[in-house]
């Protein structure tokens, strides 16, 4: 097997599950591209080599004897080092507390371990998801350009995938952190309904507002992988009781004729790169060749709804961090700490209001919902910036688009769009209204097989240098 061929789960499990490839193999070739080029990209904080290679030998085994649990049996993965892992640490990024080890697994890395997954390690991270990484950890490269970031906060996962360390990783989205690292890297990013995974034994950044969700090569492994993760969870009170998801729900190919297709026009187009705009609109042209009808929308108040988000984040944010601000402070990274004491000064009257705001938002939405199948926008208004540049404006956020699913609690998927002057990739979002995460995947994975981006791969000499 050639490591630089374009692999997918959906491909390499039927390889596995015909034993034309084996786990071994498959793991063997994965961890010689890793340690080739990890020193370079920075993806992961752990590795977890032994515990894989254990993984991939009971994987051969099981299917070597008939015991096939089905597509996911043998691949390799990595999970987002905020997503607990039974004794293996997990530093959330950050110097709080980095000999922490949880002694059970998170319920996601449970249903994966039962899918016959492989976890191949912990993936780097922005602290605590937020901001950005933690000096001590340094910056995960973004695989196109190594001076580039490659989004947050799930910026191991987004750069591993696409540099091909893992066919998949388990990210977490507060205000789009697995939809924007997918977007800027190229991958797809798909952010499930509010209460469709379970979030028991992973760090919580805002506890109404985060989501955990699959980034992959393509929409049919987000689909693959939503299956598995899947399902109500007593463990988790946010968890909705009729949330397993089943792949059936999914068809790879949709038929695009008579969807409506909304678009917020003002909202998208007031402050877009020239290259984002350029493919954006020629995404729409392509979902209409191909039957849509696209609807012009009008959303109003979407900036207010945006500050309701930050003042959610924020106060949920200090409310979990409280304790650690007082007593191991100096564990945060100089830019994180000043973003979570700021919590302490908004007031329970703003924090309710912003509450009150997001449920008549949410049925407003609601009557959107009733004149269109799914909303399209950017994912990210620019290409990836320079670390130089992110650095040098801390306050860089550039989740305009993506947050409105995240207060809202609706599915959304990022996949490729195009790619600017300067060869970065350009991400398109999907938002559809709840549980209709089957929807938004076939709408995305229709495109994605007529435009092909998925299948265009950095040129691995740039990691070399």
């Amino acid at each position: 097997m050639e490591t630089v061929q374009l692999m997918t789960i959906a491909s390499i499990g039927e390889q596995l599950k015909s034993k034309e490839l084996s786990p071994v193999e498959l793991l063997k070739n994965m961890l010689k591209r890793i340690y080739k080029y990890e020193s370079k990209l920075n993806t992961f904080i752990t590795l977890m080599t032994d515990i894989a290679e254990k993984q991939a030998e009971n994987a051969e085994k099981d299917i070597i004897n008939g015991d096939y649990k089905g597509p996911l049996h043998g691949i390799p993965i990595s999970l987002k080092d905020i997503i607990a892992y039974a004794n293996i640490p997990m530093t959330n990024g950050s110097r709080v507390n980095p000999e922490y080890i949880p002694a059970t697994h998170a319920t996601v890395t449970k249903k994966l371990l039962e899918s016959g997954v492989v976890i191949i390690g912990k993936a780097h991270l922005h602290e605590f998801a937020y901001k950005g990484p933690h000096p001590h950890y340094g910056w995960t490269k973004n695989p196109w350009d190594l001076n580039r970031v490659p989004g947050g906060s799930s910026s191991g996962s987004g750069s591993g995938v696409q540099a091909g360390f893992g066919l998949a990783s388990i990210g977490t989205d507060t205000g789009g952190s697995i939809r924007m690292p997918a977007s800027l890297c190229g991958v797809v990013g798909l952010k499930p309904t509010y209460g469709r995974v379970s979030r028991h034994g992973v760090t919580p950044l805002s506890w109404t507002l985060d989501h955990i969700g699959p980034l992959t090569r393509t929409c049919e492994d987000a689909a693959i992988l939503l299956e598995a993760i899947s399902g109500y969870d007593v463990k988790d009170e946010s968890s909705y009781k009729h949330s397993k998801w089943n792949i059936n729900g999914f068809n790879k190919n949709e038929s695009l004729k008579g969807k409506k297709l909304g678009v917020p026009v003002s909202y998208i187009f007031d402050s877009l790169h020239e290259d984002t705009a350029t493919f954006f609109k020629k995404a729409l042209k392509t979902f209409e060749y191909y039957g849509a009808e696209i609807i012009p929308l009008e959303i109003p108040n979407l900036n207010r709804l945006r500050e309701a988000h930050s003042t959610i984040l924020t106060s949920e944010a200090y409310s979990f961090h409280m304790h650690n601000l007082e007593g191991k402070a100096d564990g945060y990274g100089p830019n994180l700490r000043p973003a979570f004491e700021i919590g302490q000064f908004y007031t329970a009257e703003s924090y309710i209001q912003a509450q009150r705001y997001r449920k008549k938002i949410s049925q407003e939405f609601k009557e959107i919902f009733n004149k269109v199948d799914v909303i399209l926008t950017p994912t990210f208004p620019d290409v990836a910036p320079e670390i130089e540049l992110y650095e040098k404006e801390v306050s860089f956020w550039r989740g305009k688009f993506t947050f409105i699913a995240n207060i809202l609690g609706l599915p959304a998927l990022s996949l490729p769009c195009g790619f600017s002057k300067e060869n970065l990739p350009i991400g398109l979002q999907i938002i559809g209204s709840p549980y209709s995460e089957g929807e938004v995947l076939s709408i995305g994975s229709v495109f994605e097989q007529q435009e092909e981006y998925y299948k265009v791969l950095p040129n691995e000499v740039l990691w070399e240098g």
